[in-house]
């Protein structure tokens, strides 16, 4: 049923979007809270300081980072970031998914991402696309769309059950992300194993329990390096840090500056 179902998927444009091309200012600025209407697939071209909240999870804006939406859910983006997305139909029928709707919501790519900014720029289609281009178009969506559910499969998708206890974890970090958190506390407020909960939250988040927890750490340094001017030996053990090196190198790891460069610009 399901090979029958992927055999007729034939995506139909609605729409492309470009979100950064009036970029805001403020990491408390809102793109505004909106419900899906149709699939969406969206890029991070870069981020300065933001996430988007899907369906009350707020996923951080990583550079390279792919968001998937379907419909019904509800997204608000939030920060300096800039994204590219394209809105689409899995058919004529605008039917729904299953395969495309148990797709995580964020799905990380390696530093040299398979799908780029200029891939997703090749997905824009002029008002009045000649036959050619909507052939051209529909190839590089099914291609997008089976790199996306191969990478899925590698993960595990997820289901909407999934999310209450990821939620709590991500309560715990954004109120413990100062002091030291460990796997161990994170599964524990999440009411599982650590084995099954690091699963389950990477199925969620696209990030691990740690991987996330390093995340909230270098966002909220990152807020602090724009709204003041407290000198990082300051701010580091603020936010979690101890070890300059690590922070350094992950720090330019994620937003492929170094701290003192990112200040600067």
């Amino acid at each position: 049923m399901e090979e029958a179902t992927l055999q007729g998927i034939s995506p139909v444009f609605v729409g492309w979007h470009d979100c950064g091309q009036v970029l805001h200012t403020h990491r408390s600025q809102s793109y505004g809270r909106r419900v899906v209407r149709h699939y969406e697939i969206e890029y991070i071209v870069f981020s300065h300081s933001g996430y988007i909240l899907t369906d009350g999870l707020p996923l951080q804006t990583i550079p390279h980072t792919v968001f998937v939406r379907r419909p019904g859910m509800e997204a608000e983006g939030v920060g300096v970031y800039r994204s590219v997305f394209v809105e689409f139909d899995p058919d004529e029928a605008a039917r729904r998914l299953a395969v495309l709707d148990g797709l995580p919501p964020v799905i990380l790519q390696t530093e040299e991402p398979t799908f780029g900014e200029d891939f997703f720029q090749s997905l824009a289609l002029p008002p009045r696309p000649e036959p050619w281009q909507l052939l051209a178009w529909k190839s590089r969506m099914l291609w997008l769309l089976a790199g996306l559910l191969r990478q899925a499969a590698a993960g595990g998708g997820h289901s909407p059950g999934d999310d209450a206890p990821v939620r709590q974890a991500l309560a715990y970090i954004h109120r413990h992300y100062r002091e030291s958190v460990t796997l161990e506390q994170l599964a524990a407020a999440a009411g599982y194993s650590s084995g099954y909960f690091c699963k389950l939250f990477k199925k969620v988040t696209g990030l691990s329990p740690l991987q996330y927890v390093v995340r909230c750490r270098l966002e909220q340094a990152k807020k602090r390096m724009l709204t003041t001017r407290d000198p990082l030996e300051t701010i580091m053990p603020e936010v979690g840090f101890h070890n300059y090196g690590y922070f350094w190198r992950m720090f330019k790891a994620v937003y492929g500056l170094s701290p003192q460069a990112f200040r600067q610009q």
